[in-house]
Order: C-alpha cells, then sequence, then structure tokens
C-alpha cells in the first residue's frame, strides 16, 4: 500500500473519532503532525526529483561525445583499407550484421534475434549499385577467429552467401595485402 495512502487513511480515521475535539487539537495531536510532517517531506522529495530532472539532465543522461571514433589500430587499418578497394567502392565501418543480411522475421524470429545485436568492424560497399561486397572482422589475435561467436559469424555470412573477411592488428598494413586478401574472398 501506498505510504501517502496509509497515511491519509489514518488521519480521516483519526478525525473522524475526535469529531468533537476540533482541527486544532488534531494537530496537536504528536502522531499526526508526524504524519503531516511525513506528507510534507514527500512533497518536497517529488518536488526536488522533478526539479533535478527538468533542469538538471546531466545526472539522467550522462552521456558524453567520444574523442575519435576510431581507436589507433583501427583507423590505421580504415586508411589502409580505403586505398586498397579504390574509387568504385565504399568502406563503411561498424554495421550490424541485420543491416548486412536479410531475415524474414515473421518466420524466423530466433535466427533474426541472434544477429540482431551482432556487428561486423568494416562493411565494403559497391558504389554503383549499393551491393555489399564484403564484411570484414579486425580482431587482436587469431586465437579470438576460433570462439564461438566467431565461429557463428563464419556460419551465417557462409550461409548467406557473402564473404567475411578476417584482418589481424598489425603495426603497419600492406594494402597490397589487404587487395590480395578481398580479391581472394570476392
Amino acid at each position: 500500500m501506498n505510504f501517502l495512502h496509509v497515511v491519509l487513511t489514518y488521519i480521516i480515521h483519526f478525525s473522524k473519532l475526535n469529531m468533537d475535539s476540533g482541527i486544532e487539537k488534531l494537530l496537536f495531536k504528536p502522531l499526526a503532525a508526524l504524519a503531516i510532517i511525513g506528507i510534507f517531506l514527500w512533497f518536497v522529495v517529488k518536488a526536488f526529483i522533478w526539479f533535478e530532472r527538468k533542469f538538471n539532465k546531466s545526472s539522467f543522461f550522462p552521456y558524453t561525445k567520444k574523442h575519435q571514433f576510431f581507436s589507433e589500430s583501427e583507423r590505421r587499418f580504415y586508411n589502409a583499407l580505403i586505398e586498397a578497394v579504390g574509387p568504385e567502392f565504399i568502406v563503411l565501418s561498424k554495421c550490424r550484421v541485420s543491416d548486412l543480411l536479410d531475415v524474414d522475421v515473421r518466420k524466423h524470429f530466433q535466427a533474426f534475434n541472434r544477429i540482431k545485436l551482432l556487428q561486423v568492424d568494416f562493411a565494403v560497399v559497391r558504389k554503383g549499385n549499393g551491393e555489399v561486397a564484403c564484411a570484414i572482422e579486425f580482431g587482436d589475435e587469431l586465437s579470438e577467429h576460433f570462439d564461438k561467436k566467431s565461429l557463428f559469424m563464419d556460419e551465417v555470412f557462409s550461409a548467406a552467401g557473402l564473404p567475411l573477411v578476417r584482418f589481424d592488428v598489425q603495426p603497419v598494413y600492406s594494402v597490397s595485402e589487404i587487395q590480395k586478401a578481398l580479391l581472394l574472398s570476392l
């Protein structure tokens, strides 16, 4: 039961029992005074919460802009990838798998749920028609390629007929090596 409801019920019940004593005597009774103070404090707290939410949004929206979209290694790879794919392709980054692959949600809701939160690091798209040429995963170590999520991603992309190419983090990227890996997958 709501605290305010209990207090009001108590005050109404107590005032009916003491109808002949008047409201002045009711206010001076200790329990009734505590109830009134409690109601007042409840309203003050509610007003403070409303004021805080209305005028100080930082406590309810603690978001700040990231200074860099890519990590340093992602930025180096992205620059090499842009050069490797040439002018006929667009490179998109941090793409959701559900944006790259189609699933009939009405028939295969569980299959959609398995991919809806997954993303790939980069997608290479043809400029002319917008066709997705391949997806790229960028990882720190080769061992990541054999974890459960990576194996699942390999199966999903293979079933969809979209190449998924993996690259490891390196201090320097060779544009020709990236081109070779992409040509083998396309």
